[in-house]
């Protein structure tokens, strides 16, 4: 009864397992003769690492997740695929531990060189190597990595095969020129590379971005990510916008409705002040709950389907919407605050944010509705 009172809340988001579903195989029909790797970081962007994982388990070869703690509630969840971790390994323990579990690891400095190196580890680990080809953020130089390949070489706690990866700074950006240059430095690099005798290469450049407009760049794994959950991936319209489904509705509830007179103001600070007769609905929903902090006077909601926007500051559990404009709202209606109908790339835009942030941020307190 108690769990049923906390799924019923006015305030939660809705997961659409199918659209995550068929968004998986809209990467895969982009990049056929690769193998896609679908990434589930950050509480799968915010729609839920189990439930996420469940659902695409049976199609996809691997996940990845950025760190170990991920990995291993995946794990604990009865996930049985390859689990590839991003941010890779930092201690022994948690070298040993990916060893008993099948965890994949990325490796982009000396210091997990050399961890793996003096590290016996239960059984062989695969290992992916990062390239810095012009993010600048971690991975290796071209030198670094012959040199950690030759000092590995032997080892024999790591798989046969060897990926060599890159992530792409610019690749949302559809004018850049940026992807095309890093994709041609890796593979200009890597050609030439000394690989111990018995041992393979595969390589992995494409994000979800480079999956469906830069060809050249996909090899034998891709890395689908934002695109899972049916998110606008470029800083302007494009093709993919088309079979993308929107994966996260997040919805609240009205539950006060008032009118207010000429000059009078909403929620703290006074930062919105009506300049005519006014009619204000107060809805459940909070930055407690994700909704963003700084959106501004006229983010847009949704109440019935009609438009209505957002006025005064957004408070840690409720904002307030003019509806002065809509037709019959009451108490009880739904909102929704972004979703199928209604772009959460515009909400991030009011709100000085970007989508993977507004995603990412919805609270543990929100219950998905799967």
């Amino acid at each position: 009864m108690i769990q049923e009172l906390i799924v019923k809340r006015n305030t939660y988001a809705e997961i659409d397992l199918e659209a995550i579903k068929s968004n998986y195989q809209f990467a895969k029909e982009c990049a056929p003769d690769s193998k896609s790797i679908a990434v589930i970081k950050a509480n799968a962007y915010g729609h839920g690492l189990v439930e996420v994982a469940k659902a695409l388990e049976e199609f996809v070869p691997a996940f990845a997740v950025a760190i170990m703690s991920e990995a291993i509630e995946l794990r604990e969840a009865g996930i049985s695929k390859p689990i590839l971790i991003l941010q890779g390994p930092q201690t022994e323990d948690e070298l040993r531990l990916a060893g008993r579990n099948d965890f994949w690891l990325c490796i982009y400095s000396v210091h997990q060189v050399e961890l793996v190196r003096k590290t016996s580890i239960s059984n062989p680990v695969t290992l992916w190597f990062k390239l810095d080809t012009g993010m600048h953020r971690l991975g290796m130089s071209i030198d670094m990595l012959k040199e950690s390949l030759e000092h590995l070489n032997g080892c024999p706690w790591i798989n046969e095969t060897r990926v060599l990866y890159t992530h792409f700074s610019c690749s949302n950006e559809i004018s850049s020129e940026e992807s095309n240059l890093q994709g041609e430095k890796f593979y200009y690099q890597t050609k030439n590379l000394q690989i111990e005798e018995g041992t393979n290469v595969e390589f992995s450049l494409a994000n979800s971005s480079a999956i469906v407009n830069l060809k050249s760049t996909h090899a034998q794994w891709n890395r689908p990510g934002i695109m899972l959950y049916g998110m606008s991936l470029f800083d302007s319209k494009h093709s993919s916008d088309i079979t993308l489904i929107t994966a996260m509705s997040f919805y609240s509830t009205v539950i006060g409705i008032r009118d207010i007179a000429v000059g009078e103001c909403v929620g703290y600070g006074k930062k919105w002040t009506a300049n005519k007769p006014s009619t204000i609905a107060t809805l459940s929903v909070g930055y407690a709950d994700g909704y963003p902090r700084h959106a501004k006077n006229g983010t847009p909601i949704l109440i019935n389907n009609q438009r209505a926007k957002l006025v005064g500051a957004v408070s840690m559990d409720l904002i307030s919407v003019d509806i002065t404009e809509l037709n019959d709202v009451k108490v009880g209606d739904r909102a929704e605050l972004w979703g199928k109908l209604l772009d959460v790339s515009e909400v991030a835009h009011c709100s000085d944010a970007i989508t993977y942030e507004l995603l990412t941020g919805v609270s543990q307190r929100v219950p998905r509705v799967y």
